[in-house]
């Protein structure tokens, strides 16, 4: 069983440093629980309504979608026979040991209620490990991936839609009254940014439950066309080399190499959720939060191994032998098959949307416009002048008496999945990450400001490329790997 490791249990204060090292207990996430005590009544009105289903399908919907059509290039570049499935295999590792992390420091600073939504963000957990200034910085970083994420799939988006456009057009016959490219190739996009704009004004993720179901379900569709047609190509292709001359073990350069990284990377990319989702996951228990992530990053890879591979493959049927960043551009524009494969598409990234819009409207909302927030979903917290000397996350302090003992003869069976955890809101509490009680006017304002900038943004940009290099290669290590792990370590 995969675990990852939450801070170690505090030791007495008169334990010698050799005490500590041979006696402090170690806890996982898929193992541990938390104090025993009386769970204090959720008197807000307010439930945890997210179900692991609900949080699986909203954490793939964010993770999955218009990125693996890039991962065939990727594939290609690094070697799809070894160095390529490699890299995926790694990549994946890390990210769910990150994924456990965020959780993990979340637990440590205050622990879950079993039905009251919790109040943690990535930002808030970065604010408690590096101080007001990485707070800030981390809402710059969340924001930009997320506003960057919406540019992609816009363009990802229009690239697909393009001869819709064109079938549209020239069926009304505007063809010959609209002059402009622009226009042209962008009408589509903007259809669908408006018809989804009402969507990103939703309150929480959890409303996004079978969106996020009906998301994974197209593009599982889109995945089986570009197998099937990938795997009939290599049967039926009259070249005279035959298919496994595409097959590579490593990359032909180091600089093919460095350009596939991002491209991985960027297909695991949705931290910024991972909490706002396990603040909704029902009686969240370290077994079931450990069953919603694992599950949900090796569903990821085994789908973006079987496109990758057969994408990549796809080449031996390509003029050129290569295949492109997005690579339904391989294949016949007039492919009923593939137009099938577009469409799920389509409803995948339409759907994805408010993923990446909502986290960023939320972002705003909290910091800027404070008047329009309200908390009353969230107990109010007495803090005293000795919160100020909070301590980092793996500081000890002294138990009480006997909390040791009873920790180290808790039996087994306080291990099982019933269990609910223990509802304290701790001294370290920060209700920053709560959900922002906002007006529907304020959120739709601020989404439409965010996400019809992301679609004008994407207008001027020629290839997806341009977008998936720039969040691989730079915003999404700092999101995605060194600010888990620094703020688990520090």
């Amino acid at each position: 069983m995969e675990e990852a490791l939450l801070p170690p249990s505090n030791t007495t204060a008169t334990a010698t440093a050799a005490e500590e090292v041979d006696h402090q207990p170690v806890v996982t996430i898929t193992t541990a629980t938390y104090d025993n005590g009386d769970e204090e009544e959720n008197d807000t009105g307010v439930y945890r309504e997210g179900t692991i289903a609900s949080a699986r399908f909203n954490i793939l919907s964010t993770m999955v979608g218009g990125g693996c059509l890039s991962l065939p290039l990727a594939f290609q570049q690094s070697g799809n026979s070894l160095l390529g499935p490699l890299l995926l295999l790694l990549t994946a590792l890390i990210t769910d040991f990150c994924f456990r992390l965020l959780v993990a420091s979340a637990v440590h600073l205050k622990r879950p209620h079993s039905t009251r939504p919790g109040t943690d963000s990535f930002e808030s957990i970065t604010q408690e490990a590096f101080g007001p200034k990485a707070f800030i910085m981390s809402q710059l970083l969340v924001f930009f991936m997320c506003f960057f994420g919406a540019v992609g799939y816009s363009v990802l988006l229009r690239d697909m839609m393009e001869p819709v456009n064109d079938a549209i057009l020239e069926s009304l016959n505007l063809l010959t009254f609209i002059k402009s490219e622009w226009f042209t190739k962008n009408l589509t996009m903007f259809a669908v940014i408006l018809l989804v704009t009402p969507a990103t004004t939703l309150q929480t993720l959890t409303s996004l439950k079978n969106c996020g179901a009906m998301s994974m379900f197209s593009i599982f569709v889109l995945g089986s066309c570009i197998v099937f047609r990938s795997v009939q190509c290599q049967v039926n292709n009259p070249s005279p080399e035959p298919w496994y001359s595409y097959l590579t073990l490593f990359p032909d350069s180091p600089r093919e190499l460095l350009d596939a990284l991002p491209l991985y990377i960027s297909c695991f990319v949705c931290h910024y959720n991972i909490l706002p989702v396990h603040n909704e996951l029902q009686n969240p228990t370290p077994k079931r939060v450990s069953w919603w992530l694992r599950t949900t990053t090796w569903g990821a890879f085994g789908l973006y191994l079987i496109m990758g591979w057969t994408g990549s493959a796809y080449g031996h049927c390509t003029p050129t032998g290569k295949v492109h960043g997005n690579v339904l551009l391989d294949f016949d524009k007039k492919d009923p098959l593939l137009l099938v494969g577009r469409m799920c598409l389509a409803v995948t990234i339409t759907l994805a949307f408010p993923m990446l819009v909502i986290p960023g409207r939320d972002i705003i909302i909290r910091s800027y416009l404070p008047g329009s927030t309200t908390t009353a979903e969230t107990p109010v917290v007495e803090q005293s002048p000795a919160d100020d000397l909070r301590e980092p996350l793996l500081s000890a302090s002294s138990p009480e008496e006997g909390e040791e003992e009873d920790n180290e003869a808790a039996p087994d069976d306080e291990f099982n999945d019933e269990e609910a955890p223990l509802d304290t809101v701790s001294e370290n509490a920060n209700i920053d990450g709560a959900p922002p009680s906002s007006s529907y006017i304020v959120r739709l304002l601020v989404s439409i400001a965010i996400f019809w900038t992301a679609g004008t943004v994407a207008s001027l940009v020629d290839g997806i490329e341009v977008v998936w290099d720039l969040l691989g290669s730079s915003l999404s290590i700092l999101l995605s790997f060194l600010i888990p792990c620094g703020s688990y370590l520090v």
